[in-house]
């Protein structure tokens, strides 16, 4: 955190437009520091008075007797620009910029917008908004902003928070809070105009007394940083939780007016997440639920979890929440379940879930026994203990029993329990005190179990991709070839291109005239398939353009004529450079593969099923460039359609280490002609039988278009 050390802990703040109303937007960052008991020193700004709040108030940033740490801007907006240079001049170097009437606010705001960055980077400051409430270092209680919020108390903890919302960042911390979560530091980023949230999710990673990371995001403008910054936690052992909005349409659109954030197509957010191990949330008791199982630190070995309960109920609701969150629950090794009959009542069912029934509440041991035996099963990772509304004295002998265990085993156990928290107090502090996950709900615990799978799963995945290294491959020829070209290439340039890095396209030869194609067939081998080749005719089949399975030479020369002609007529002033003869691939499994050079992720990579598949079933798979080896493989594996790869219903196998291969080919490609290239398809890639490889049968490339 050695970047925004004195951001987070400054010495002394000065408040730029200070008020002595102290209920106004730049009377209350004065206000919520004096009541906090901030120990450092406030400056207020004005050149209307010389006292605020008993402080002695100066009439401009020059007259101030020290550089602040922190300078928090509260005047109109074009005030700002100059407010923010006489910072810059004074030495300061963090600005919280509280004004709003920038970027979010249309053209003219968004150029001013602008200015302000520039003038940050002649002055090296870090910016924090426009357009934001503020900052709060809840673990030392220093408060900086505006909002009833800023003058709660909140327990203290291992989450740190960003959010680009304002007001609703306030709510997620105080309904969060609420929920029993302990907050370290929380910042409102705003329109992020120079200091942007990832660069704030970066530097919490190097904070010790941060375990778990969180943020609120509209868009991210450097959002190819976040695979790199979700990575970097994964390997501090930091879990990073992300609520990303604006997923719908309408979604988008509020988000991009509200913070001036472009959001980006939601696939590639949920890509980046999966490649980076970043948990996606979507709601406050979401964060509140992962938060809860993450901040402890204890992870399970694997996926399987075993289930107590004294209400089969509550074991079927935590089953069914689990099983969305790839947590299975295997059966009990059989010493397990041999124990627990002879030590539970007979009407008891030993299974997973486990009901030990009601006897519990005339019976506290058998907790300890079921617990005991179930943390030393060779099958069981993690246990979900519900215990309903269990309370009084058996409550606290429960919740020690839980501690105990925990301790001695090491097995993550989490408790969904509903009893009154007054009547419950002690037992509920014994559980919070030792890092036990504790919720009022079954489901909302299944929940927390399967958020710590998913980072342990992560970890446990990017320590084998860590191992790997992304295919690297070159060539300049084909970056030349595209560099300021307008027009798409064509099917047939297309596939040269895929050619020099390796993608097997069919075996094919562009003809001029109808005996040179007859030949050509002769030579490939027939059946053929024939298309026209026109840089001005992309839907080659809408005009008339394509022949499938032609089985003869005299077929071939009829063909060439009729797909000349229906060209010529289709569009006469189409520039038509001949007809391709290309192999006939048949069998196989098709797939779609892609390439989009975005501007906020950079190049991406894309796999589906093909046909039905991809069209209307959207199933479809999207990574970052580059991948490993590993990452292509679990592309194709995490589609719904991988048993038609995989020899569902008697198919045979197809060729996925080929395919595979594909994949990594053209992630190298991607990475490669990044410069250069707007998209790319395959479609389809054919899968052959195992061991019969993959052929590319039509393509795509796109060139990437110059900005203006």
């Amino acid at each position: 955190m050695s970047r925004f050390e004195k951001f987070f802990n400054p010495r002394s703040v000065a408040v730029i437009g200070a008020s002595q109303d102290l209920g106004s937007i730049s009377g209350q960052p004065i206000a919520h520091l004096q009541s906090k008991g901030y120990a450092g020193r406030i400056l207020p700004v004005n050149p209307r008075y010389s006292e605020v709040a008993g402080l002695t108030c100066y009439p401009d940033v020059a007259s101030l007797p020290e550089a602040p740490d922190v300078g928090v801007i509260a005047v109109a907006a074009k005030r700002v620009p100059d407010a923010l240079a006489d910072l810059g001049n004074k030495g300061c170097r963090f600005a919280v910029i509280l004004s709003s009437g920038f970027a979010e606010a249309g053209a003219e705001g968004a150029q001013a917008q602008r200015r302000l960055a520039e003038i940050a980077r002649e002055h090296g400051i870090e910016v924090i908004g426009p357009n934001c409430q503020g900052y709060m270092n809840i673990s030392d209680g220093i408060h900086v902003g505006f909002g009833a919020p800023y003058g709660l108390a909140y327990p203290r903890g291992g989450l740190s928070l960003t959010s680009q919302s304002g007001a609703f960042g306030n709510s997620i911390v105080m309904l969060a809070s609420a929920d029993g979560v302990g907050f370290r530091h929380y910042v409102s980023t705003g329109n992020e105009s120079v200091t942007t949230s990832l660069d704030f999710m970066d530097a919490m990673i190097d904070d010790p007394g941060t375990r778990v990371i969180a943020g609120y995001v509209e868009g991210f403008k450097d959002a190819r940083r976040l695979l790199g910054v979700g990575r970097r936690a994964l390997a501090a052992g930091k879990p990073m939780l992300v609520w990303k909005v604006g997923t719908s349409e309408a979604g988008a659109k509020a988000a991009a007016s509200h913070t001036a954030n472009l959001g980006g197509a939601m696939a590639l957010y949920r890509a980046a997440f999966r490649q980076a191990g970043i948990i996606e949330i979507d709601d406050i008791g979401d964060l509140a639920d992962c938060a809860k199982a993450l901040l402890p630190g204890r992870m399970p070995r694997g996926n399987r979890l075993a289930v107590i309960t004294i209400s089969g109920g509550a074991g079927i609701a935590v089953a069914d929440r689990a099983a969305a969150g790839g947590v299975v629950l295997p059966p009990l090794a059989e010493d397990t379940a041999t124990a627990l009959r002879e030590a539970l009542p007979s009407f008891a069912a030993v299974a997973n879930p486990l009901d030990v029934t009601a006897g519990l509440f005339n019976d506290g041991s058998l907790l300890r026994v079921t617990l005991e035996r179930l943390a030393k099963d060779p099958n069981v990772d993690m246990i979900a203990l519900a215990l309903a509304a269990a309370s009084g004295k058996l409550a606290v002998d429960l919740a020690n029993e839980v501690v105990r265990v925990a301790d001695e085993t090491g097995v993550p156990i989490f408790v969904a329990w509903n009893a009154d928290a007054q009547t419950n107090r002690e037992a509920y502090e014994i559980l919070d005190a030792a890092g036990i996950p504790r919720y009022a709900s079954p489901v909302r615990c299944a929940r927390g179990i399967a958020a710590l799978w998913s980072f342990a799963d992560a970890t446990q995945r990017q320590a084998r991709v860590s191992d790997e290294a992304p295919l690297k491959l070159h060539a300049p020829q084909w970056s030349t070839t595209l560099s300021g070209r307008e027009a798409d290439l064509t099917e047939y340039e297309s596939k040269q291109l895929l050619t020099a890095y390796g993608i097997p396209v069919t075996r094919e030869t562009l003809t001029q005239d109808a005996d040179a194609a007859a030949q050509a067939a002769e030579s490939i081998g027939l059946p053929v398939v024939m298309k026209i080749q026109s840089p001005d005719i992309p839907h080659k089949t809408e005009a008339g353009g394509v022949r499938i399975g032609l089985p003869s030479t005299p077929d071939v020369r009829a063909a060439f004529t009729k797909i000349m002609a229906n060209a010529k007529a289709y569009d006469p002033q189409a520039r038509l450079e001949g007809v391709v003869v290309q192999e006939m691939v048949s069998g196989g499994t098709e797939l779609i593969l892609g390439v989009n050079n975005d501007p906020l992720f950079g190049p991406t990579i894309m796999v589906g099923l093909g046909g039905i598949f991809a069209e209307v079933m959207k199933d479809v798979n999207f990574r970052l460039a580059p991948i490993t080896r590993s990452e292509a493989r679990e592309m194709l594996t995490d589609l719904r359609g991988f048993a038609l790869l995989d020899g569902a219903r008697g198919r045979p196998k197809g060729d996925v280490e080929a395919a595979t291969d594909a994949l990594l080919r053209l992630s190298a490609l991607a990475v490669d002609l990044e410069a250069s290239l707007g998209e790319l398809d395959i479609n389809p890639l054919t899968v052959l039988p195992q061991g019969q490889g993959v052929r590319a049968l039509d393509g795509l490339v796109k060139p990437r278009r110059q900005e203006a």
